[in-house]
């Protein structure tokens, strides 16, 4: 079977960890890299003998496929020149930095007919994957998500380095408009906001309560689904769910839940994301995560970021007067 050509733009640590699963995948070969850091490039070339430079450009006409790991900022720019080549891209998350790019990109990839993929790893998270069979009608959401401070993905807020996750699991699980958003954030390390709490009402009657933030001590990582007679609690971070229902049996003339914890399969997230970009471009099939899911996500994102904004600018008038 002819191998697919796979190439890298941008060899940081999340493109490293690309560029190890598309080699150790069957039916798939890198012919080349890209990074605008000449040094990272060096290092890269001493073990591998494959095609690296520092302008992606100079790529596309070894590639069949590529995934795009550069920052946020660079993403509509290089994935617009991807597509118009008629080159399959995988974007990681989010799509771009403004929902008119992202359209834009959708477009290009339809005028193109090549395969658009958004890089929302945790839609291959095994915990996700166990609980969606038992995801029926969400009414209450609680979503944390907790991390330490990282100069990766500062070139953005919150929101869009961290919270966008789970905007794209909160629009997979409610398929629902939002009626109402309510949003407060705080820049402690950086010009952009670090720590953001969100309420979001959608028109079925969801409601759905986020918090990211990227300058706590521990990493938490959950996901808590309420649902009539039950809820899902998910730890992204462990991969491990657990379904609590209520049973019809009473003690004492109360209702008794019942918790279990169900086994969830090993599986590496990123190489099942990967796995099925590259099957959607083999077998010409429809993405797992499509560009116009991505899109999805960065609506409600920018709504966020733009309520977060509104609240602190109120705030720091009322504190300066």
């Amino acid at each position: 079977m002819r191998s697919l050509k796979v190439g890298v733009i941008g060899i940081g640590r999340l493109g490293s960890f690309h560029l190890q699963k598309y080699q150790n995948l069957e039916g798939c070969q890198v012919t080349a890299v890209a990074d605008t850091d000449a040094k990272r490039l060096k290092r890269f070339g001493r073990t591998r003998e494959i095609k690296s430079v520092t302008d992606y450009r100079e790529i596309l006409e070894d590639v069949e496929a590529v995934s795009i790991a550069t920052p946020t900022s660079t993403h509509f720019e290089i994935a617009r020149e991807c597509l118009r080549r008629g080159i399959h891209t995988l974007v990681e998350k989010p799509i771009c930095t403004t929902p008119s790019e992202a359209e834009i990109l959708l477009k290009e990839a339809e005028r193109a007919g090549v395969k658009l993929q958004v890089g929302h790893v945790e839609r291959f998270n095994p915990a996700v994957l166990k609980a969606d069979a038992l995801v029926d009608t969400p009414l209450f959401l609680e979503i944390h998500r907790l991390g330490n401070f990282s100069k990766r993905g500062t070139d953005v807020d919150v929101i869009l380095d961290l919270m966008i996750h789970d905007l794209d699991l909160v629009n997979h699980y409610v398929k629902s408009p939002v009626r109402l958003v309510s949003a407060a954030g705080v820049p402690v390390l950086t010009p952009q906001g670090d720590i953001a709490n969100v309420r979001l009402e959608f028109e079925n009657g969801c409601v759905a309560n986020l918090t990211a933030s990227r300058v706590s001590r521990e990493k938490t990582r959950k996901f808590r689904i309420f649902q009539p007679n039950g809820y899902l609690s998910i730890d992204l971070l462990n991969h491990e769910v657990t379904w609590v229902r209520k049973i019809t049996k009473q003690v004492l003339g109360r209702p008794v839940v019942f918790p279990r914890k169900l086994k969830v399969p090993k599986i590496d997230a990123l190489e099942a994301e990967i796995s099925s970009f590259v099957r959607a471009v083999v077998r010409d099939q429809p993405v797992e995560v499509s560009g116009e899911d991505g899109l999805n996500a960065l609506v409600l994102a920018i709504k966020i970021k733009e309520e977060m904004q509104k609240r602190l600018q109120t705030a720091l008038s009322h504190s300066r007067s």
